[in-house]
């Protein structure tokens, strides 16, 4: 019986012991040769990461890294490749030790100010590529540029396109500059660091470029290029104004007005005109590393798998835009989607898409399977996107995390070139996979897209069986949430791929700050048992909006306060031409029942208006349960954000 006994006890002892996780420890403040104990943390994430590397071969349980507080300094991101997965089922946690704050950040500090007049500082910055953010004492400053937008006056020269070039679809000739007045812009010294920026309806485009020339009383702006070409030759609301408004910015001849600064590649010396910070005290931290996760396996059969982030803040990262052949923009076609590739007349549908990609994020994740970002805080962030779940990424999530002060978007999910999955048609051939099966849940997004101005919230592409619920997302300068992709005119058969997708349950609103057209929710193509449902839409000029060639959506029980004051066109559905067919539209609740319909086999049933009224108390519970779930309202801060406007005159009396 003694027997028995000890061997059921040491039988349990055994589960115990195969069940408990692995534990280890990491803290900045660590000296070298740490254990990963308690007591010897490691002091990097990648010395935890490659110890995991070592006993994750064949997993029986958990491990979990616990991150102390303090700050991880990146010089580039961390790379996580198959052989960091968790196996057997089980997970690779990344998590904050209890209570402490841990911050992977990508920003380097710049100190040794000088003063060079009045309030103007300099300090030595080593450094090659351009600064396009700076942040003093915690808060974001902008690039020295022009008070109010200036007019060009119309296009200069000719840029010659084979069609032959790797990046080209087709040939012909491209403008190659724009005119302005010399009284209005000089002829920088450092050219290659200006920008140009030019919105139009729905879209923004950063020009970036190469040489400033002055002839007589004009000054000629060249474009770097291949990318001018690119940017200037693009269709429909995305077309260049030569002979428009456009800022100009990121020119030491600019830096004029208080916190501005400007970066001197050429003198590594980096100009701030000070707010009246004390510049011997105040901690200045430029970004540095160009992004800060990488989790990318080898293709659609090897993948990342199972590992997870938790309490995390990531910060100071930095991006200098897209890149082609060494010339730089920002060319927008819509949403994320960028224009890539040269076409003459500008049509991207005539490539099936190809022309098209999107920036990469902060976190890149790419052929990956069973990643979660929960809990974590995306604050001063430089990139287009902070969570990039570009390509094959299956069984994700995003929940519960805190997005504020980006210059991007929170949250992408998948790429225009999926239009087709599989056939060997892209132009980019890493990218082949789709994404699908991806939550995206109780974020909370603010003070996001704050220079990259056409991107939504949280934007998708051609998806399967993503959910984007639960969210919380006010304060945009375009819209809160899209999905899908192709448009119904394009001449393009639909894409087969995207279906089964929810935007359900958000609160949003307060949106289109800056540009117009979209929606809060808003959304493009075919996607067969996809839904709309129980959100709280808020003062937006375009509540619900499926646009071209949507269809198949079911739009029911959602509570839509679409009032504006001072605005009368307020339309709570816009659907917008009859090639948006199959939409089912039912038991929603409107402050006014004002809508565009135009489609095709839609049912719009049973609508619900208080115009004069109090909503109902249905209603007032689909409001209630709308946004960020119980789990997750510590996210939530008691007060709501102070505005941020980083560039509050770029588009002063514009065509936007």
């Amino acid at each position: 019986m003694k027997t028995k006994i000890l061997l059921l006890t040491l039988g349990l002892l055994s589960n115990l012991i195969i069940y408990a996780q692995i534990e280890y420890h990491v803290s900045p403040d660590a000296g070298k040769n740490g254990k990963g104990t308690l007591e010897a943390p490691f002091n990097s994430i990648e010395a935890a990461k490659q110890k995991v590397a070592k006993v994750n071969k064949n997993m029986q349980q958990d491990i979990v890294v616990y991150l102390h507080g303090g700050t991880y300094q990146l010089t580039s991101p961390i790379m996580f490749k198959e052989k960091d997965s968790g196996t057997n089922g089980h997970s690779i946690m990344y998590k904050a030790y209890k209570n402490e704050v841990p911050l992977i950040s990508g920003g380097e500090k710049v100190t040794g100010w000088e003063q060079v007049s009045g309030n103007i500082y300099k300090a030595k910055l080593n450094r090659e590529s351009k600064l396009r953010t700076l942040f003093v004492n915690g808060q974001r400053m902008r690039m020295a540029g022009t008070e109010e937008p200036i007019k060009g006056f119309g296009q200069w020269g000719n840029f010659e396109v084979k069609g032959t070039e790797s990046w080209a679809f087709d040939g012909r000739s491209s403008m190659d500059g724009v005119k302005f007045k010399t009284e209005d812009v000089a002829a920088f010294k450092n050219a290659e660091d200006v920008e140009l920026v030019q919105c139009n309806v729905w879209t923004e485009k950063i020009y970036c470029i190469r040489e400033a020339q002055q002839i007589g009383d004009t000054t000629i702006l060249k474009l770097q290029q291949p990318y001018g070409a690119i940017a200037t030759t693009m269709g429909w609301a995305a077309k260049i104004k030569p002979a428009s408004k456009f800022v100009v910015r990121n020119a030491q001849e600019l830096l004029n007005t208080p916190g501005e600064f400007y970066f001197n590649r050429k003198t590594q010396t980096l100009y701030f005109y000070s707010n009246g910070e004390d510049m011997s005290t105040a901690q200045v931290i430029a970004p540095l590393s160009d992004g800060l996760i990488r989790i990318e396996g080898t293709s659609t059969e090897s993948r990342v798998r199972s590992i997870r982030f938790e309490g995390i803040d990531f910060s100071y990262d930095h991006w200098n835009l897209m890149e082609i052949e060494g010339s730089h923009a920002f060319a927008g076609v819509q949403s994320s989607g960028l224009a890539i590739q040269y076409i003459s007349d500008g049509n991207w549908h005539r490539t099936e898409y190809n022309c098209t990609s999107v920036p990469r994020g902060t976190v890149e994740i790419k052929n990956a399977e069973n990643i979660t970002f929960d809990k974590n805080s995306f604050e001063r962030l430089s990139s287009a996107i902070a969570i990039n779940l570009v390509n094959d990424v299956k069984n994700c999530k995003v929940n519960g995390n805190y997005f504020y002060d980006l210059l991007g978007n929170s949250v992408n999910v998948g790429h225009p070139q999926h239009y087709k999955i599989g056939d060997g048609h892209l132009f980019s051939p890493d990218v082949e996979g789709i994404c699908e099966n991806i939550h995206i849940t109780n974020n909370y997004i603010r003070n996001v897209c704050l220079d990259f101005r056409q991107l939504e919230g949280i934007t998708a592409f051609f998806v399967a069986n993503v959910k984007i619920d639960h969210n919380d997302i006010a304060g945009m300068p375009y819209g809160a949430i899209t999905m899908g992709w192709w448009w119904g005119n394009s001449g393009l058969p639909p894409s087969k791929v995207a279906k089964n997708n929810s935007m359900s349950f958000n609160k949003a609103g307060d949106t289109h700050r800056v540009l117009k057209d979209g929606g809060i929710i808003y959304t493009l193509g075919e996607q067969p048992g996809s839904v709309i449902e129980g959100n709280y839409l808020y003062k937006g000029r375009r509540c619900i909006y499926p646009d071209d060639g949507s269809a198949y959506w079911t739009i029911k029980r959602n509570v839509i306060d679409n009032r504006i004051p001072g605005e009368k066109n307020i339309i709570w559905l816009h659907i917008w031409r009859d090639n948006c067919h199959d939409l089912v539209v039912q038991d929603n609740f409107v402050k006014s029942n004002n809508i565009k319909d135009n489609g095709k086999n839609t049912t719009i049933e049973n609508t619900h208006h208080f115009m004069t009224s109090d909503f109902s108390e249905e209603a007032k519970e689909i409001m209630k349960l709308a946004g960020i779930q119980d789990e997750y309202k510590n996210i939530v801060p008691k007060k709501e954000p102070k505005r941020i406007e980083l560039y509050p005159n770029d588009f002063k009396d514009t065509d936007h």
